[in-house]
């Protein structure tokens, strides 16, 4: 454990009886049983187990004491999870689990994330005081709600289902778990638990809480910090889950099942809402551009805006922060961070901040360096896009804009010109434009 990580240990060491008695009181659904971890030195193939052993199943309970020694996190043996539905199914919370369990699941830490971060967003926009945990330091992480009173698991289940059904539409190839798993625990079973946070089971990680607060540079908390934030998280009433949430359905598969949402428009922010001049650096962003403010509350009547910019990219910019190694998942957040401030400082409206890997499906693309091409709808549009490509390439060998009659004639003629003429209007544009001759005497 590196010098920095005791530090963080020693604070959760500090904290572990206050952590206790507030997870003991709104958190602990059932104490008969729970889930347990077993210590690395112990450890063949299974780590995990449904404590206590059947034999000891109504002598030994979890206690507070138990919970202090998980929240100690000195030995991985006396790491918790916590059942999430009581033996009357009721639920004190609800857990959303965004994984990502190893190098070859498809998911990413940016992807997940996003998500993530789409869903804590949208769960304070309902007054929800969400907690959003970084689980295990590799893109893992844990969407908490912590209720005032237990509530109907069936409801629960319900919610969080509803809650993540637009998965795929926020990046996801798979559907995170939530917790409770299913409406109701059979006879005789115990249901699922999820892991308790703290200290990683097979990680050097301490759980980090989600700040977002628009003044921090890092916008995630640790130790004592982190601490703090949780015990003093504001437990949601019943009343703000939403009702007549329809009963979650298996996917069906025909057409007509395909439910139709907002189409989502990406928008890139220099040189569409911000002013750009120049690259110089991340922390400067230009002022808005006039008339973005309008645009995108305009485009949000019908779309659902989100915002695609490589400031959001770790990757071309780990020289400019100087982190050559740290992971992506530690580094995206803070790109994030600065651009969900931007964005936030001028009341620019949007839904979501894309960090993942890839392009975003989306229904369009608004780009200062984009070209359209629609071969297939327009006979003249390689024509069209091979002199919107070569301006935009080139901008400074030309004095010919979007909209310029002679553009115009050049696209429409081009389909008809032979090759030769073809290759004339090209070096044409490549030849810089000729200086005006002075007419005054030397």
């Amino acid at each position: 454990m590196t010098p920095y990580l005791e530090v963080i240990a020693q604070e959760w060491i500090a904290n572990a009886e206050r952590l206790a008695q507030w997870a003991y009181t709104n958190m602990v659904n059932r104490t008969d049983v729970w889930g347990s971890y077993v210590s690395k030195d112990r450890r063949r193939e299974n780590l995990f187990f449904t404590a206590p052993f059947p034999a000891a199943r109504g002598k030994v309970f979890l206690t507070k004491n138990l919970l202090t020694k998980h929240f100690c996190g000195i030995d991985e043996g006396n790491l918790i999870s916590l059942h999430s539905t009581s033996a009357d199914k009721t639920s004190l919370w609800l857990g959303i689990d965004i994984d990502k369990h190893d190098v070859e699941d498809a998911a990413t830490p940016e992807g997940n994330l996003a998500a993530a971060l789409a869903w804590y967003n949208k769960l304070l926009d309902m007054n929800f005081d969400p907690l959003l945990l970084d689980s295990n330091g590799a893109g893992g992480y844990h969407l908490l709600i912590v209720f005032s009173e237990p509530i109907p698991t069936a409801e629960v289940f319900a919610f969080g289902q509803h809650l993540i059904s637009d998965y795929e539409k926020r990046g996801l190839v798979r559907q995170p778990e939530t917790y409770p798993k299913q409406v109701c625990i059979e006879e005789g079973h115990v249901g699922n638990c999820l892991r308790l946070f703290g200290r990683h089971h097979t990680r050097e990680h301490f759980t980090r809480v989600w700040s977002d607060d628009s003044g921090m540079q890092d916008p995630w908390l640790e130790g004592a910090s982190a601490i703090d934030r949780i015990l003093n998280t504001r437990l949601a009433p019943p009343s703000l889950l939403p009702r007549n949430i329809p009963a979650p359905e298996k996917k069906k598969t025909a057409p007509q099942s395909i439910r139709r949402e907002r189409p989502r428009v990406c928008v890139d922010l220099d040189g569409v809402l911000a002013q750009y001049d120049g690259w110089k650096g991340l922390d400067f962003t230009g002022d808005p551009l006039p008339g973005a403010v309008e645009f995108a509350r305009r485009l949000s009547q019908f779309a659902e805006i989100v915002i695609y910019t490589t400031r959001c990219s770790v990757e071309p910019h780990r020289d400019e922060i100087n982190e050559p190694t740290r992971p992506a998942s530690d580094l995206a957040p803070r790109l994030l961070h600065n651009v969900k401030y931007w964005l936030d400082k001028h009341k620019i409206t949007y839904d979501e901040i894309f960090i993942g890997q890839g392009k975003p499906i989306a229904s369009a693309y608004i780009d200062d360096r984009a070209v359209r091409c629609t071969p297939q709808l327009d006979k003249s549009a390689y024509a069209e896009a091979l002199m919107q490509a070569k301006m935009l390439c080139d901008r400074r060998s030309t004095n010919t804009v979007p909209g310029d009659s002679r553009l115009q004639n050049v696209i429409d003629a081009w389909e008809n010109l032979s090759d030769e003429a073809r290759d004339e209007i090209v070096k044409k544009l490549k030849k810089p434009a000729a200086k005006k001759k002075s007419t005054t005497p030397e």
